[in-house]
């Protein structure tokens, strides 16, 4: 992204539209990578590496209010 990274776009949706759920999909997979995502409130966080299904999984949990964070 050119102005912003993921946790600093997170951030920002935070602070203006706290009820917006936040789901990660990154490249990048590993422990501390999806904590800092809880840590700054996110909802759920997926690696691009991951089926499609799982994906759908995880916008599905989003969309009713639910967390997604898988045992990486």
């Amino acid at each position: 992204m050119p102005v912003l990274d993921g946790f600093g776009a997170a951030k920002a949706i935070r602070s203006r539209s706290p009820e917006v759920p936040i789901l990660f999909y990154s490249m990048n997979d590993g422990r501390a990578l999806m904590e800092s995502a809880k840590a700054i409130g996110a909802n759920g966080f997926i690696t691009k590496s991951e089926s499609a299904m799982l994906l759908l999984k995880a916008v599905g949990a989003l969309s009713k209010k639910e967390t997604f964070f898988p045992a990486l």
